[in-house]
């Protein structure tokens, strides 16, 4: 029987989501469409649990889903390991007019207070998982911080989508206030299945010193089956898997980007 290789890992740097890397994250992530993310997030919950009220967003970064979840009505516990990302969560949620209840806590860490109706981990953050062990370890807390009939979703990008020789990228940023410079490698490993990157940011605040920042990231592999099947093994059930925030009945691996799984506590 296999068994995996268990070893200290650091899934990214900790300034990935530190300091400037923390105040401009949203700016570098206009792409994202965090009103249909949350919309299925609503949908999907319901689906499961119409009378839901009282969720808990995982790895909750600057707040993008707990705020857009709060106004649909729902009372949110937001938790993530980066003080300044949940700085920048808390600003905003003040300016939204809304109540989310911030924690910093690792969810390996996570001791929580009360029993939540749903949970999530939205924006692919369930990829810095990079172990069988950790994977288990992250359905096992997240179900004992749900009541009976629970019910969990996750996003993670499509496997197969991973499994292409990587390119260099860059990408470019401008506001009125600053211009930001992206460029990125990353290197394959597929006896592992891991996907390392590595960054580095130029921010130019016009000023005359241009800051400089490294960072890198260990990503997992992950496919459909295999999810679906760890979160059956850690007490769900009804384990459904949805593509690209779709709720339609397409099949989830032909996904081009993004794969969602949801189940309920058994």
């Amino acid at each position: 029987m296999h068994r995996e290789r268990e070893v200290q890992m650091k899934p990214f740097t900790k300034n990935m989501f530190e300091d400037e890397l923390a105040e401009f994250y949203d700016f570098m992530r206009t792409f994202r469409n965090y009103d249909l993310e949350s919309k299925f997030a609503d949908d999907v919950i319901k689906n499961f649990n119409p009378s839901a009220k009282n969720i808990l967003d995982v790895f909750c970064g600057t707040g993008q889903h707990a705020i857009r979840m709060a106004q649909r009505g729902y009372t949110v516990t937001g938790i993530d390991a980066s003080r300044d990302m949940l700085n920048v969560a808390q600003d905003k949620t003040h300016s939204a007019g809304v109540s989310v209840r911030y924690e910093c806590a690792d969810i390996k860490d996570f001791k929580p207070a009360r029993r939540y109706d749903a949970a999530y981990c939205l924006g692919y953050t369930f990829l810095y998982m990079l172990t069988h062990t950790d994977v288990l370890e992250f359905f096992r807390t997240v179900s004992n911080a749900l009541i009976q009939g629970g019910v969990l979703l996750v996003d993670f990008i499509n496997g197969w989508s991973f499994l292409k020789e990587p390119e260099r990228d860059k990408y470019f940023y401008q506001s009125k206030e600053v211009k930001i410079f992206q460029f990125e490698q990353a290197t394959l490993n597929k006896k592992e299945r891991l996907v390392h990157i590595e960054y580095c940011y130029l921010i130019d605040r016009n000023e005359r010193n241009i800051k400089t920042i490294y960072a890198e990231e260990d990503l997992r592999i992950f496919f459909d089956d295999e999810v679906k099947s760890l979160m059956s093994t850690c007490k769900f059930e009804k384990v459904k898997s949805y593509g690209d925030y779709s709720t339609d009945d397409k099949e989830s691996t032909n996904a081009p980007n993004v794969v969602i799984v949801a189940g309920q506590k058994s």
